[in-house]
């Protein structure tokens, strides 16, 4: 894991107190090429003026991602003073870093407001869960814990026929962590059991966006066109499955063939 981030709280205590060489060395605030967090950028477009404020940068060895805080466009070019009075269009979008070379103004810096880091915070949870627990001064592990001890309770009462509140327990425990696929696969096996085919699709559907190697999301969410007597959309579900999994197509094989042959 990743070296731990200072907490949001601490940053912004103490950022103003800190000096650009050790504002630099933090692992949240990092330096890449001439730009730092909270810098506020404006470019003007069809004679209407777009402003972003730097919320945060990854970079890599191929590029560089600015993520960002976009103000209310405006027809007049904003000033840094201005900020305070324009509404928030998006609490969390990207710039690519050439981009923002070529066509973006810099009016000044202004260190973002934790209420500003909300959108940013999201996009975290949902795409790099490790920086998410670290920016938001948690343990993975306590949240994987917590996270599995809800699965296992969303189990138990599937088993016990308790759908419903199985499907709860399943979804408090995505809501922690919303990567968890195999808590999302059970969500639509439970609608299967409730005999709510096109819902159980769509979980499984969300399973693979999470997931895209998810064969078992995959595999039943065929087995629910089949209930549906969608057997188009259910042979094209299985012949998916057939060119995306090809270690493992015999396990799509036997019921492909089986549509294919009731298809002619």
């Amino acid at each position: 894991m990743r070296n731990a981030l200072v907490s949001f709280f601490l940053l912004f205590t103490f950022l103003p107190l800190l000096t650009e060489e050790v504002r630099a060395s933090n692992a949240y605030y990092k330096v890449t090429y001439h730009y730092n967090i909270g810098d506020v950028f404006t470019t003007k477009e069809n004679g209407i003026w777009r402003t972003a404020k730097i919320l945060d940068i990854d970079t890599n060895e191929q590029s560089s991602t600015i993520h960002v805080l976009l103000y209310s466009n405006t027809k007049q070019k904003p000033t840094l003073a201005s900020l305070d009075k324009l509404s928030i269009l998006a609490y969390h979008s990207t710039i690519a870093h050439a981009h923002l070379e070529q066509k973006w103004l810099f009016i000044g810096n202004d260190t973002p407001l934790k209420a500003e880091l909300k959108g940013y915070v999201n996009y975290l949870k949902h795409h790099d869960f490790n920086k998410y627990a670290e920016a938001t001064n948690q343990k993975v592990d306590d949240l994987i814990f917590r996270a599995n001890t809800l699965y296992t309770k969303g189990y138990a009462l599937n088993q016990a026929a308790q759908y419903k509140q199985a499907i709860e327990a399943y979804q408090q425990a995505i809501n922690i962590y919303p990567l968890y696929f195999e808590a999302i696969d059970n969500i639509g096996f439970a609608y299967m059991d409730m005999g709510d085919f096109q819902t159980a699709i769509n979980y499984f559907d969300q399973s693979l966006q999470i997931h895209p190697k998810g064969i078992t999301a995959q595999y039943y969410k065929g087995m629910c066109y089949i209930n549906l007597e969608d057997y188009d959309s259910a042979r094209k579900t299985f012949k998916h499955g057939i060119e995306n999994f090809p270690e493992q197509s015999h396990v799509f094989e036997e019921i492909y063939n089986k549509l294919q042959q009731n298809a002619l």
